[in-house]
């Protein structure tokens, strides 16, 4: 994560692990050209499947955290095991 900042910034990211989206979401977001778009998967337990309460309060913060961002305009989707779709605001 600490390179991200070094990388410059991106029209698309797929946040599809812990870093970048339970750790280091600030960055992440930080790293979104404007009007870029945020995918981040895996927000919500797949069928049949339970999280314990640690894991599952850290998603419910990155939840909370893109859903509200004043950067960003975001929906979540319950496709599979739940997506939010965000984008930067300009």
């Amino acid at each position: 994560m600490e390179l991200l900042p070094e990388l410059g910034t991106f029209d698309l990211i797929f946040a599809d692990a812990q870093g970048g989206k339970q750790v280091g979401l600030d960055l992440t977001i930080a790293a979104l050209n404007p009007r870029g778009v945020l995918l981040v998967d895996d927000m919500a337990p797949a069928p049949g499947e339970t999280w314990d309460a640690g894991f599952a309060a850290r998603q419910e913060a990155v939840r909370r955290t893109l859903l509200t961002h004043d950067r960003l305009v975001a929906v979540e989707l319950s496709h599979g095991s739940g997506v939010i779709l965000a984008t930067a605001r300009p």
